[in-house]
């Protein structure tokens, strides 16, 4: 047995280096390149302190190191964590980029950041040479071709990941300053440019941080033959922050695959022992609508972890596939602070959970009052005094929300603001109602998009919705709109859609507008593209109920 203890000066180049020595026979990555094919590919502990030490001195000769920034755009795969590794070993800091990227919000991304260095997967090269000329700090551009068409070809200045790989796995040394940068991750804007959370060494991925990371996973699966699963994107908070990274430290395998499949998911996690996985966005309701099969119980799963699941689908998931869902809410720029059913019993169906430990959360109003139970509000945490420091959250070169962050409230203390609406009840659980900034605002009430979505997803015809504001020409507040995908080969006319909606939500959250569509736009990680529907707003196809002379009962 090794004596290696985590210390305050430990970097995550002596972890990995321990791990490879101590354990390095051990699988912690498969990776699924082709389900359908049968083709996967698995890396053990020294696999990945050897590829990550070539791709490490691979790039040092284009001066990644402490203070330099890499941009990442990777899709799931061994090289998207072998590039991460690699920097980290190095000091320098990773810039996680969101694959469905294109023109000036790529742009705005890559330059804000300041990165030197752009790792790009071969598929979204055209993305990048859209915008190359308005790029001036990008001095060397890497391309992943792992499955690239015969015919693609690299153009002048540019090298080959594979080519990279290729590096020898000498051990790295370089000296790690706790103080700096180890990756920026960034939010989606909706009222001005994305805002970029910053993660420092000393914070994430150094010293004791490298324990506190691997805590939730010990916390939710405890220690046994576990191995976890995710579908969802690495450059997303969830399936780095509390799956792969925590994996690799709890020395926990993980099973690794391209995208969401809802035909596919259970296949996996059958195929692979899954016994813990994430669900984010619509994915629990599309995989409760596939066609019922005789093995849905059939799995090793114990553990879903869940956000926002809504509360009537969770007994009939748990039934139907024999598997537990427990609610987590934490969020990139959170401050560390989460909510979830740590040891707890009797957690009321649908709620995200109590603090943790000593941690304290409330709801609070937009005038800065705490709130009672049952009212809505946006959910805060108190930052205790002596922990200002430690709960900072920056956002890079944006000082304005950085102070905007945590703030104080009516009764004196300082307090973190999630940006998510919630209630609680009498007994101390938390519960999530929406985004803050998703909240409509119609005839002096606020209307949660989420309340409205929950009545229309239960129509027996409807696949899934979306409910965001619009605004009309010469009214102040916002008009209720909804976008409805049907279940294939299903019709139903706004009317019937709205008489359905009478009598299960109030009259002021009926829908004034109606679009019938075939898909609604997505986010990498499944969740709705609601500015995407706002700015197409309400066009010649739109039901207007107003102008229908449909009436809604008071």
């Amino acid at each position: 047995m090794s004596d290696f203890k985590i210390s305050t000066t430990t970097t995550f180049n002596d972890v990995v280096k321990n791990k490879a020595e101590t354990i390095g026979d051990k699988v912690f990555l498969t990776y699924i390149q082709d389900f359908d094919k049968g083709l996967d590919e698995t890396y053990n502990y020294r696999d990945m302190h050897l590829y990550s030490n070539r791709v490490a001195n691979g790039l040092s000769k284009f001066g990644l190191k402490a203070g330099i920034g890499l941009s990442l755009m990777e899709i799931n795969s061994p090289e998207f964590l072998f590039t991460l590794f690699a920097t980290w070993k190095l000091g320098g800091y990773a810039v996680l980029i969101n694959t469905a990227l294109k023109g000036l919000t790529l742009q705005y991304i890559i330059d804000h950041s300041d990165s030197k260095i752009l790792v790009i997967h071969w598929s979204m090269i055209d993305a990048y040479l859209d915008i190359e000329d308005e790029l001036p700090k990008i001095k060397q551009v890497i391309v992943d071709v792992n499955e690239a068409p015969a015919d693609f070809k690299l153009t002048d200045g540019m090298i080959s990941l594979q080519e990279i790989i290729e590096s020898p796995d000498d051990d790295i040394e370089a000296k790690i300053d706790f103080e700096e940068k180890s990756y920026l991750m960034y939010t989606s804007g909706t009222t001005g440019p994305p805002k970029a959370t910053t993660f420092f060494y000393k914070k994430t991925i150094a010293g004791n941080a490298l324990q506190t990371a691997s805590g939730l996973i010990t916390l939710f699966l405890g220690k046994g033959d576990e191995v976890m699963f995710t579908c969802l994107p690495l450059f997303h908070g969830n399936a780095l922050q509390i799956t792969t990274v925590p994996g690799y430290l709890t020395e926990t395998p993980v099973v690794l695959s391209k995208r969401f499949s809802a035909s596919r998911h259970w296949d996996i996690c059958r195929k692979y022992n899954v016994t813990s996985f994430n669900l984010l966005g619509a994915m629990p309701q599309f995989l409760l609508k596939q066609p019922e099969r005789p093995n849905d119980g059939e799995n090793k799963v114990k553990l879903v972890i869940s956000a926002a699941c809504p509360k009537e689908l969770v007994i009939p998931f748990e039934k139907r596939f024999n598997v537990g869902i427990k609610e987590f809410y934490g969020a990139v720029d959170g401050g560390g602070y989460v909510l979830g059913p740590f040891f707890q019993t009797n957690v009321p169906v649908g709620s995200m959970g109590k603090p943790l430990g000593s941690t304290k959360a409330d709801i609070m109003d937009d005038e800065g009052n705490l709130l009672g139970p049952d009212e809505v509000g946006e959910l805060v945490f108190l930052v205790k005094k002596g922990e200002l420091k430690m709960r900072k959250v920056t956002y890079y070169k944006d000082k304005t929300s950085t102070k905007d962050k945590i703030r104080e409230g009516n009764d004196g203390n300082l307090w973190l603001h999630t940006g998510d609406l919630a209630t609680k009840d009498t007994g101390g659980w938390f519960y999530f109602v929406d985004r803050k900034k998703d909240s409509i605002r119609r005839r002096g009430e606020n209307i949660s998009p989420w309340s409205v979505e929950r009545v229309i997803n239960q129509h027996d015809k409807v696949l899934e919705s979306a409910a965001y504001a619009v605004k009309i020409p010469g009214v102040v507040e916002d008009e209720v709109m909804v976008s409805v995908v049907l279940k294939p080969g299903e019709s139903m006319s706004p009317e019937k859609l709205l008489d359905y909606c009478q009598g299960k939500m109030a009259y002021f959250m009926v829908p004034r507008f109606v679009n019938f569509i075939e898909a609604l736009p997505k986010s990498e990680v499944h969740r709705t593209l609601k500015q995407t529907l706002k700015d197409l707003g309400v066009t010649e196809a739109t039901y207007d109920r107003e102008q229908a002379g449909y009436e809604v009962k008071r």
